[in-house]
């Protein structure tokens, strides 16, 4: 290539068109790689802490869904530098700075895939034993885990993968009408969404929930808020998927991921990016070509935001002390049970439908993660490591689903023993949703403004709001202080 400026495909013809309502329907198209993210997100932590802490904190811990808008932030940012150079971020990181923040990525991963490994094992034993009323969890958990990893290994299980999808949507809307029919007080919970740094305390009755330990309250909050973000895992797959969906300056590109290692191998020869045209018509071309993916995200944060919180809220009306002196709170003991009365509160026929769609979301997020870590390491460690690049992506598969399996199934028999599965859980969301995404955001907002050319450098604005996105994701933290 040379110092030949490339020149940016021309936009699709409804991101060119005046604002009207037909135009912004059409931007509904765009909603592609958000979709997996959102499906991904609700999962397992959605569906025990967010009702769990609705049930003992009420509304208060609602802003810690607005504040996720952080990590959202923070992944536009890394994947409109990809969209716009066309190199992995995450490459880049590997020839920063000796790839020191590869090294933590793999370092979160490594230690705490197999802890998540764990917990899903057990909540998905949890669920079979309640749903078929026979046989010991660690049993089914096990047994379904191994069936997993069989299906990753030999392939793509696209009914699977449609099935969740069909599920967890059956989850969302499940609640938000659940939470409708309540008719909640609109005025009392809108505020919460805005009073950031709000820490409430366990109320006494927790103390006679059978099960229940009490996680302490900062690392509760820094657990959901980790259910919330877009983790170290679909981050690094979403910048995949720039290419699969030809975004940005892959529009048109007939091989998306030769175009990329090309470009990547300039960037390795300079050590900086020259190829990126400083024509006005092109760099307004640029800018153009990201709106797909500011759509596909800010439509993702609404889906997760809005099932969130019909989450919790429910939680708050539905869990927590019963009219007939009982109380409904999920625990070690519990974790999917209790959340039933969220779809009885419907009809009592949607029960088993609840059941069969837990089963589907959390396996289908056990599969789903084998294969999204696998190539999250991957993309971490090839240029990284020498000797990952010199084997196959499905090797090096194989390998971390015998190493997440060998690890995770003596973790999940661990929790037989008072380990608990909420704090561990809660650990997990921690480093790779909160912690990682912060060192992240850090990194991206870094390379942004050193790499890219002055033209495509983020603006003061962009520059802000980067910094924003990060305080955001910090402030659970000062609750240890309070």
């Amino acid at each position: 290539m040379s110092d030949k400026k490339i020149k940016f495909p021309t936009p699709d013809k409804v991101l060119l068109e005046k604002p009207s309502l037909k135009k912004y329907l059409k931007y509904l198209l765009f909603f592609g790689p958000g979709a997996i993210v959102a499906s991904m997100t609700i999962g397992q932590g959605q569906l025990i802490l967010g009702p769990q802490i609705g049930a003992w904190a009420g509304f208060t811990l609602l802003w810690l869904i607005t504040i996720n808008i952080g990590s959202y932030i923070i992944a536009y940012i890394s994947f409109r530098f990809t969209a716009l150079s066309g190199i992995s971020i995450i490459d880049v990181f590997a020839k920063t700075k000796k790839g020191l923040l590869n090294w933590v990525f793999l370092i979160i991963m490594l230690i705490f895939l197999p802890v998540f490994t764990a917990t899903i094992i057990t909540t998905l034993g949890q669920t079979l034993t309640w749903t078929f009323g026979f046989g010991h969890y660690l049993l089914w958990g096990i047994s379904f885990a191994l069936l997993a990893a069989t299906l990753v290994i030999i392939g793509r299980y696209k009914l699977l993968e449609y099935t969740q999808a069909f599920f967890v949507a059956v989850l969302g809307i499940g609640a938000i009408i659940s939470v409708i029919l309540i008719k909640p007080d609109i005025f009392e919970i809108i505020p919460n969404f805005f009073l950031i740094g709000n820490t409430p305390s366990y109320p006494s009755w927790v103390d006679l929930v059978e099960g229940f330990k009490k996680t302490p309250v900062p690392l509760v909050m820094l657990g959901y808020l980790g259910t919330l973000t877009i983790t170290l895992v679909p981050i690094v797959g979403y910048l995949g998927w720039i290419k699969v969906k030809r975004w940005g300056i892959f529009k048109d590109k007939k091989n998306p991921d030769e175009f990329s290692q090309e470009l990547f191998e300039e960037f390795e020869k300079k050590k900086k990016i020259t190829y990126l045209p400083d024509d006005k018509k092109e760099i307004k071309k640029a800018k153009t070509l990201l709106k797909p993916l500011l759509i596909d995200l800010a439509l993702a944060f609404l889906i997760v935001s809005i099932v969130s919180a019909a989450y919790m809220i429910a939680g708050k009306y539905l869990l927590g002390p019963q009219p007939d002196g009982s109380y409904l709170l999920p625990s070690d003991v519990n974790l999917i049970k209790e959340q039933a009365v969220i779809f009885s509160n419907i009809a009592a026929w949607l029960k088993p439908l609840y059941q069969v769609s837990v089963f589907f979301a959390i396996f289908g997020t056990m599969y789903a993660g084998f294969e999204a870590a696998a190539r999250m390491l991957y993309e971490t460690s090839k240029n990284l490591i020498s000797g990952v690049r010199k084997i196959s992506y499905r090797k090096f598969m194989i390998y971390l689903v015998i190493y997440l399996l060998g690890l995770g199934i003596p973790i999940a028999i661990s929790m037989l023993y008072g380990v608990s599965v909420i704090l561990l859980l809660s650990l997990t969301l921690l480093f790779i949703g909160v912690i990682g995404v912060i060192i992240y955001g850090i990194g991206t907002l870094y390379i942004n403004q050193k790499v890219l050319p002055k033209e495509y450098k983020l603006g003061k604005i962009g520059l802000f709001l980067g910094i924003v996105a990060i305080i955001l994701l910090c402030v659970p933290f000062l609750s240890f202080f309070i």
